[in-house]
C-alpha cells in the first residue's frame, strides 16, 4: 500500500463509519424488497410510487449513508483535521438521515405526501449538520491534495441537489405553482448524481486507487481540469435555456465521465499488485457502466432513444457504477479500519499483535467473489428489466441476496472487532520483574 501523506494519528472512532456501513446495506434490502412484491409495476414508468421509493433508498439510503460514513473517516487521514464534534453530531446525521428516508419512502408507496413534511426537515438537518461540519474544514487552507480539491466541489453540488431536492418535495406538498416540475427533476438528479456522488468518488477513487491496488498515480493535470469541468458545465445547464446549447453541455460532461472512466482503467491496468484482488474488478465494472451510461446520454441527444431509455440510463449509473463502486470499498474499507484500530489498541499490548485476524480473514476472499457474483447478476437481471419487465421480481430477488450477502458480510466484520476489541480490553497487561 501507498501511505505517504496519510495520517492515521487522528483518525475517528470506528463506531462513526461503521454506524454508516451497517445501516447502509439494509436499506439497499428494503429496495429490493419492493422491486420483489411490486413486480412489473415499478416499471410502468420512471415516475412510479414504487421506483422513486426504490431510487431514493438507493440513493439516500445506501450511497448517501456509506459516502457519509466513509467522509467523515477519510477526511481527517487525508488532511491530519478531524471533523469536529464528530462523536456528536455523526449518531445524529444517522438517525436523522434513517428517520428521513423511511418516511419519503412509506410517502411514496403509500401516496401520504403530507409525511414529506416530517421526512423534510430531518433530512435537510442531516444533510445540513454533515455540511457545516465538513465546511468548517474544507473552508480552511488543509493539506490532502486532489482529493481535498474535489470534494470541496462535491459539498457544493451537495448544497445545489438539497436545495432542488427541498423545492421537488414542495411541489408533492402542493406548491407546483412556482416551479417547472421536469426541469427541476432533471437538475436534481443531475446535481446529486453527476455532481455530489460522482465528484465524490472521483476524490476518494485519486486517494485509494493508487494507495490500495498500487497504481500510477492521477495525473496533476487530470485531477484539476476534470472535476472544475464537471461542476461549471453542470453550472451552466442550470441556468442556460437553450436547447442547442444545453445539449452541447451534456455531450462535454459526457465526455468528460468517459474520460474518467476510460484514465481509471488505464490505471488499474498498471497497478503492481497482480494478485487477484475483487475490489479491482468492483472498480472495473463500475467504469465500464460509467462509460457506457455517457455513451448512451451523449447519443440520446442527436437521437431521441425512446422506450425506458432514462431507466435503463438510471440502472447503469446508480446500480451499475455507484453501488459497484460503494460495494468494492466497503470489501476494502472495512477489513481495513478494522485491523488498524486493533493494531492502535495493541500499542500497549504488543504480545497481542500476533493474534490479530489478518485483513482477509475480516471479509475472506471467498465472501467478496460471491458478493461480486451476486452484484453482476442482480445487474444484468435489473437491466434485462428495463426492456422487459415481467422478469422486476427476480431481479428483486437477486438483489435482495446482493444487499443481504453484504449486510452479513459487514455485520460479521464488526462483530469480530468488537470480540477481539473487547479481548485486548480485558487482557492485563504484561509486567516485567525488575
Amino acid at each position: 500500500m501507498k501511505m505517504e501523506g496519510l495520517s492515521f494519528d487522528n483518525v475517528p472512532a470506528i463506531h462513526i463509519p461503521f454506524r454508516f456501513f451497517n445501516t447502509a446495506p439494509w436499506m439497499g434490502l428494503f429496495a429490493a424488497v419492493i422491486l420483489f412484491f411490486s413486480g412489473a409495476e415499478a416499471f410502468d414508468s420512471q415516475w412510479t410510487p414504487q421506483l422513486l421509493a426504490i431510487t431514493h433508498l438507493l440513493t439516500l439510503g445506501f450511497m448517501v449513508m456509506v459516502m457519509f460514513g466513509a467522509l467523515f473517516q477519510l477526511l481527517p487521514v487525508i488532511s491530519g483535521i478531524t471533523i469536529p464534534k464528530a462523536r456528536v453530531i455523526a449518531p445524529l446525521i444517522h438517525i436523522a438521515l434513517v428517520l428521513g428516508v423511511a418516511l419519503l419512502v412509506v410517502g411514496f408507496l403509500r401516496f401520504q405526501y403530507h409525511l414529506f413534511f416530517y421526512a423534510l426537515p430531518l433530512l435537510v438537518a442531516a444533510f445540513v449538520f454533515f455540511l457545516v461540519a465538513l465546511g468548517s474544514r474544507l473552508r480552511h487552507n488543509i493539506r490532502g491534495g486532489d482529493s481535498i480539491y474535489v470534494i470541496r466541489f462535491a459539498a457544493l453540488s451537495l448544497m445545489v441537489t438539497i436545495v432542488l431536492g427541498v423545492v421537488r418535495v414542495l411541489t408533492y406538498l402542493g406548491y407546483n405553482d412556482f416551479f417547472v416540475i421536469q426541469s427541476i427533476t432533471n437538475l436534481h438528479l443531475g446535481w446529486g448524481l453527476a455532481g455530489w456522488s460522482l465528484l465524490v468518488v472521483m476524490g476518494v477513487s485519486y486517494q485509494v486507487i493508487p494507495m490500495f491496488h498500487i497504481t500510477p498515480c492521477y495525473s496533476k493535470k487530470i485531477t484539476k481540469t476534470v472535476p472544475a469541468l464537471l461542476f461549471f458545465c453542470l453550472l451552466g445547464l442550470s441556468f442556460i435555456q437553450g436547447e442547442v446549447l444545453s445539449k452541447m453541455l451534456i455531450i462535454i460532461i459526457c465526455l468528460v465521465m468517459a474520460f474518467y472512466a476510460t484514465y481509471s482503467l488505464f490505471l488499474l491496468s498498471k497497478r503492481k499488485r497482480k494478485i487477484r484482488d475483487l475490489t479491482v474488478y468492483f472498480w472495473r465494472l463500475a467504469f465500464i457502466c460509467l462509460g457506457g451510461g455517457a455513451f448512451l446520454l451523449a447519443i440520446n441527444q442527436f437521437f431521441e432513444l425512446s422506450g425506458r431509455f432514462n431507466t435503463t440510463l438510471g440502472v447503469l449509473a446508480i446500480y451499475g457504477f455507484f453501488i459497484s463502486v460503494i460495494m468494492g470499498m466497503l470489501l476494502k474499507i472495512i477489513p481495513f479500519l478494522t485491523y488498524l484500530h486493533l493494531q492502535r489498541q495493541c500499542m500497549t499490548r504488543y504480545e497481542l499483535l500476533p493474534s490479530l485476524p489478518n485483513m482477509r480473514e475480516i471479509i475472506s476472499e471467498n465472501q467478496a467473489v460471491w458478493q461480486f457474483r451476486l452484484h453482476v447478476i442482480s445487474l444484468l437481471l435489473l437491466l434485462f428489466c428495463t426492456v422487459f419487465s415481467q422478469a422486476a421480481s427476480i431481479a428483486g430477488l437477486a438483489m435482495l441476496l446482493d444487499f443481504m450477502w453484504l449486510g452479513i458480510s459487514v455485520t460479521k466484520a464488526s462483530k469480530l472487532y468488537y470480540q477481539h476489541s473487547r479481548r485486548i480490553i480485558n487482557t492485563a497487561p504484561v509486567v516485567c520483574d525488575s
